[in-house]
C-alpha cells in the first residue's frame, strides 16, 4: 500500500497506470474528432466557393456557416472533450448540406453521403448515432429518388444501407474490444479481482461520493500469514494456485456489492459501502474466520491458512492516502500482535 500512496504523492514516479484505458480511448476519440473538423472545414469551404460560382446562394450560405461551425468545433475541441449537443449539431448540419446538395446535383451530391454516415456513426455515441444515421438514410434516400433515374437511385439506396451496416457493426466491435482492454488493463490476471491501477480510480470516486452524501464507507486490508515459507517450500506455480484460491475465498465471504482488490504479492483489499467501522469489523472477522476454516489445496495435499486484517473507515477530512495508510496500520498491528486477527482504528 505504500507503494501506491507513494504513486499518488509523486505522479513522475509512476508512469504506467496513471491513465485508464477509457482515458486514451477517449483521448484518441477526442484526437480523431478534432482531424475530421479540420478535415471538414478544408474540404467544405472550396465547395461553398463553387456552388456561389453556380448561383446556388442557399447551398453556398449553409456551406458557408459550417465552414465557420467546423473551424470553431476544431479549435475548441484541440485540449478538451466537446458536449453532444456540439457534435450533433455538427452532424445534423453535415447531413442537410449532403442531402440538399444531392436534391440539386444529383450523384455527384449523393457521393458525400458515405463518409457523412461513417462520421455520423464514429462521432456520436452508439445509441444516438444508430437513430441519426437512419434519419439521415431515410432523409438522402428521399433525395436520391426525387433527383436520380430509378435504377441508379436504388443501387445507390442500397449501396449506402450497407454502408450503414458496416460502420455500425464495426462501431460495435470497437466498443467491445475496448471495454475488454479495459477488463484486461484493470484486471489481475492471476486471481480475476480487480487491480492497483483499478483501485485508485474506485477510491477518488469513493471519497468523492462521500463528500457529498456522508454515507459511511469502510476499507479492509489484509494479508496472507507466512505465505512466503509455503510459496518456498512448494513453489511459485503452487503459490499462485494458493493465492487463486485465496482471492476465491475473500471474494465469497463479501456481499456482491463490495469491491474486492488484489494489491500486492499476498496484500488484499476490500471496500465497503453503506459500512460503518462496526459493520466493517464484523464483516472483516468473517473474511479471517472463513479463511481460517478454509482447507487450500495443492498438488497432492490440502493446506491451511491464515490472514490478519486492518480495518478503518472513511472520514471527513481524509484523503484515500490517509485512509489507507490508517488501515495499513492496522494491518500491521495485527501481524505484530500475533496474526490471525483484525485490529480496527
Amino acid at each position: 500500500m505504500e507503494d501506491l500512496a507513494r504513486d499518488e504523492k509523486h505522479p513522475n514516479l509512476s508512469n504506467d497506470g496513471r491513465h485508464t484505458t477509457e482515458d486514451v480511448v477517449s483521448a484518441f476519440t477526442r484526437k480523431v474528432a478534432n482531424r475530421t473538423y479540420w478535415g471538414t472545414f478544408f474540404i467544405v469551404l472550396p465547395l461553398a466557393v463553387v456552388q456561389a460560382y453556380a448561383d446556388h446562394w442557399l447551398m453556398a450560405a449553409w456551406l458557408s456557416a459550417f465552414c465557420v461551425y467546423s473551424l470553431m468545433l476544431a479549435l475548441f475541441s484541440r485540449h478538451q472533450g466537446l458536449r453532444n449537443y456540439h457534435i450533433l449539431a455538427f452532424v445534423t448540419m453535415l447531413a442537410l448540406a449532403t442531402a440538399y446538395s444531392t436534391y440539386l446535383n444529383g450523384v455527384n451530391g449523393f457521393l458525400w453521403g458515405f463518409p457523412v454516415m461513417a462520421s455520423i456513426v464514429f462521432l456520436l455515441k452508439r445509441k444516438l448515432a444508430i437513430y441519426c444515421a437512419l434519419a439521415f438514410f431515410i432523409l438522402i434516400s428521399l433525395a436520391v429518388l426525387n433527383a436520380m433515374p430509378a435504377s441508379i437511385a436504388w443501387r445507390g439506396i442500397l449501396s449506402l444501407a450497407a454502408m450503414f451496416v458496416f460502420t455500425v457493426t464495426l462501431l460495435v466491435l470497437l466498443e467491445r474490444m475496448q471495454r475488454s482492454f479495459t477488463k484486461l488493463a484493470t484486471t489481475d490476471t492471476l486471481t480475476g479481482l480487480y487491480n492497483r491501477k483499478r483501485l485508485k480510480t474506485e477510491l477518488e470516486q469513493v471519497v468523492a461520493l462521500f463528500q457529498r452524501n456522508k454515507a459511511p464507507v469502510s476499507v479492509i486490508i489484509c494479508d496472507i500469514d507466512w505465505f512466503k515459507p509455503l510459496n518456498d517450500q512448494h513453489g511459485h506455480l503452487q503459490g499462485d494456485r494458493l493465492l487463486t484460491q485465496a482471492a476465491a475465498t475473500i471474494k465469497a465471504s463479501v456481499r456482491q456489492t463490495d469491491k474486492v482488490f488484489r494489491v500486492g504479492g499476498e496484500e488484499f483489499l476490500v471496500l465497503l459501502a453503506d459500512t460503518d467501522l462496526q459493520g466493517a469489523y464484523s464483516a472483516a472477522e468473517k473474511v479471517r474466520q472463513k479463511f481460517a476454516r478454509q482447507l487450500f489445496k495443492l498438488k497432492g495435499t490440502e493446506v491451511s491458512m491464515t490472514l490478519s486484517a486492518g480495518v478503518a473507515q472513511l472520514t471527513q477530512d481524509d484523503h484515500w492516502t490517509d485512509w489507507l495508510e490508517r488501515a495499513d496500520k492496522r494491518l500491521y498491528l495485527a501481524k505484530e500482535n500475533g496474526r490471525n486477527r483484525v485490529v480496527i482504528d
